[in-house]
């Protein structure tokens, strides 16, 4: 055999033996699998099949116990109303850290990062364990009506809604990125989706199905067309607002934005399916959540499709052709 011929050969078994280790290289360099955790300046991000920390426990024992410094195995819950649970707590994926002492004063709570979230009175908010295409969600509500003639009852007398305790919400002038996956449902009057009352909220018209945006005391608008909401469906509500406080509102992917509003203020973020402890009009959320992410930030185009592209893939929110 030639001197050639053998240089060959043992090239080829050189490539041969290489081409693995450079194949598992190029397989190491590929991006990974997008996740909305991953982007920057995340002010609060939740999603349902993540942290829905759920409480099942009706029994009267437990029921004066409730309180916000109890484990979750001593949260009353109202099984008359949620059969499947309420939430206690919702995981919330920012880069938030809680100070120490405020960890030391709740050792209960199992998410020890992110802002606390959730909702710590009798009245939570339902779990609907296949609510949103096979996956969960969680279902809001209004104080009943005629249910409890107890003067001294600590349930049924507030809507069930979530909150950022106190001393952890956010509150600063700056664009952002706002995406809402969520199955609203008629509601008589007009309703609040998110937001902190007098401030920042995004309310649901219900005359003609178009989205208000309010930011600051004074400054509120309609910032998309009519029928830009469809009832009883899934649905990524989207409001995007640049450095010049020009704002855009987006629902499944698609530009519904009424005319260039302009609104200028500091972002508010605090409550979902509400925008305080009470019931005033608008009225608080009675339908379904399934994610809820705010960014510090406006995402350029390609950000948001990726977390579109996310939610429908987990979600499958979009309506089939």
């Amino acid at each position: 055999m030639t001197f050639p011929a053998t240089r060959r050969i043992f090239g080829a078994i050189f490539f041969l033996t290489l081409w693995p280790c450079l194949d598992a290289g190029v397989r190491a360099e590929e991006p990974l699998k997008f996740h909305p955790s991953s982007l920057a300046e995340i002010v609060l991000f939740v999603e349902s099949i993540n942290g829905m920390e759920v409480t099942t426990s009706d029994s009267p024992d437990i029921y004066n116990l409730n309180t916000e410094l109890v484990p979750l195995e001593k949260c009353w819950s109202d099984q008359k109303r949620f059969p499947q649970g309420t939430i206690r707590w919702w995981f919330d994926q920012s880069g938030y850290q809680r100070p120490g002492q405020q960890l030391k004063r709740k050792p209960y709570n199992p998410h020890k990062t992110g802002r606390d979230f959730g909702q710590d009175d009798h009245d939570r908010p339902g779990f609907i364990p296949d609510g949103c295409n096979g996956k969960p969600c969680a279902r809001g509500g209004f104080i009943p009506t005629g249910t409890n003639n107890d003067p001294s009852a600590k349930h049924g007398t507030q809507p069930c809604y979530f909150e950022i305790q106190y001393g952890q919400g956010y509150k600063k002038d700056t664009p952002f990125s706002i995406f809402l996956l969520a199955k609203p449902i008629h509601q008589k009057n007009n309703f609040v989706y998110f937001g902190v009352a007098h401030w920042a909220n995004l309310i649901q018209s219900v005359s003609d199905r178009s989205l208000i945006f309010k930011s600051g005391p004074k400054s509120i608008s309609q910032v998309s067309t009519t029928n830009a909401i469809t009832y009883n469906q899934w649905q990524l509500i989207e409001v995007h607002r640049d450095a010049t406080d020009k704002v855009t509102a987006v629902v499944n992917g698609k530009d519904v934005t009424k005319g260039n509003p302009i609104l200028a203020g500091e972002l508010y973020v605090g409550y979902l399916m509400n925008n305080n402890k009470g019931q005033s009009i608008p009225e608080p959320m009675a339908g379904d959540v399934a994610a809820f992410l705010v960014t510090a930030q406006m995402l350029d185009e390609s950000q948001r499709n990726a977390v579109r592209n996310y939610f429908d893939s987990v979600y499958k929110y979009m309506p089939e052709n």
